[in-house]
């Protein structure tokens, strides 16, 4: 039984639980399916479309880059719980695009740089 098939049938979530409240099998099962995205990812925009045809998307929370769910707009975990770290993906896709959003270090990946409008 291929794993990542049973997985892709199901789909993320309908009820999202934060790293929290997860279970230790949910969490292995995330963990399992999650960190290749980000070991195989070659830059910032692939991994946002992978992240986005598996149901989630990067965002920042106070500060911290987390892991949502696109359908809930709720986050998952952070990446530490995945035990990946942000320098790592720095150092080799670069510095991630970030718009901010609202005043407590929340901010939205973007897949690339806004067009500058020159009049």
């Amino acid at each position: 039984m291929n794993i990542e098939k049973e997985i892709e049938k199901v789909g993320p979530s309908n009820s999202t639980k934060t790293s929290q409240e997860m279970d230790c099998e949910t969490a292995a099962l995330l963990r399992a399916v999650i960190r290749p995205v980000f070991a195989s990812a070659a830059s910032w925009a692939s991994l946002a479309d992978t992240l986005r045809e598996k149901g989630y998307r990067l965002a920042f929370q106070s500060g911290r880059m987390c892991l949502m769910d696109r359908a809930s707009g709720e986050r998952l975990c952070g990446l530490r719980f995945l035990d990946i770290e942000l320098k790592d993906l720095v150092r080799r896709m670069g510095r991630p695009i970030v718009v901010a959003k609202g005043d407590s270090a929340d901010g939205e990946l973007l897949r690339a740089r806004p067009a500058t409008g020159g009049s």
